[in-house]
């Protein structure tokens, strides 16, 4: 598991002083990254191969509301490495209470330089596979 740290930023919040729903996907990516480069799976690497992970489904569901300056603490492991398919699972939770802000899912698709879906070439698949988790 990898634990990404970030605040709310006032940009973040809509009009009813909570995080904007469209923030969550960002939170998500952030974290995502993080967990490829606390495992030596640098993303850059990946895409400078020509290998992209496209998000082909994502899911969040909402818990509780998080507000500007919040600090927020949004945990991802994954929990499916396949040749056509990946998934990492998140929870963030509010640093202050401990309180579960969302749970969520990304589902990925290997693609290449064109966007079209390929099979994920065996050095990244092994690697990823070595760091498969259960569900939270």
């Amino acid at each position: 598991m990898t634990t990404a740290k970030l605040r709310v930023r006032f940009a973040e919040t809509d009009q009813m002083g909570i995080v904007h729903h469209s923030n969550y996907a960002i939170w998500f990516e952030l974290a995502r990254v993080n967990w490829l480069d606390d495992r030596n799976m640098s993303y850059k690497e990946w895409e400078d191969s020509g290998v992209s992970l496209a998000v082909s489904e994502l899911q969040v569901q909402y818990r509780n509301s998080a507000k500007f300056d919040d600090e927020i603490n949004v945990e991802v492991i994954l929990t499916v490495a396949k040749s056509r398919r990946s998934q990492f699972e998140y929870r963030l939770f509010r640093s202050n209470d401990n309180a579960l802000i969302a749970t969520g899912k990304t589902t990925h698709t290997p693609t290449n330089r064109q966007g079209q879906a390929i099979r994920l070439p065996e050095k990244w698949l092994s690697q990823l596979q070595n760091h498969l988790e259960s569900s939270f």
